[in-house]
């Protein structure tokens, strides 16, 4: 099961992000309001609808098909994304702004405590695998570069 995690979590994380991604160019005058509604930066908005599903779709497909090397660099910016993906719905959720999270485009949920916790969810699952797949022997030697660590 170990060595079968990172292969979860990047097929998961691909996925998701890839379908994301997919879905918001759908439409992305709609993706623009949905981004816009957090009132972060609303003037920037159209240019994050017209770049971030495409982005978004390419690190998926990264994540699930490409070389290690080319997987790395994907995990390490989908975890630039969910870091700001957290803090833009931590920011809505505790402004208490009352808004569709935007996630898959257009007619998601109202932002909650649940989607916060999914957002920071995505965040670690991001960094395990950004970790992992700098590592040859992926997740399994990190327990024992942590306990060779503590016996220093």
């Amino acid at each position: 099961m170990r060595r079968r995690l990172p292969l979860l979590i990047r097929a998961v994380l691909g996925l998701l992000l890839a379908v994301a991604g997919a879905l918001k160019l759908a439409d992305p005058s709609a993706f623009a309001t949905e981004i816009a509604n957090y009132q972060l930066l609303p003037a920037v908005a159209p240019y994050l609808a017209a770049a971030l599903p495409a982005l978004e779709l390419v690190l998926g497909v990264a994540l699930l098909i490409a070389p290690r090397p080319w997987r790395r660099g994907a995990a390490a910016l989908a975890l630039g994304l969910f870091v700001a993906f957290a803090g833009a719905v931590g920011s809505a959720y505790f402004r208490r702004i009352n808004i569709s999270c935007g996630c898959f485009g257009t007619g998601g949920d109202a932002i909650s405590g649940l989607t916060l916790v999914r957002n920071l969810v995505l965040v670690a699952a991001a960094a395990l695998l950004f970790v992992g797949e700098g590592d040859s022997q992926n997740f399994t030697s990190l327990k024992s570069a942590r306990n060779d660590a503590g016996a220093s």
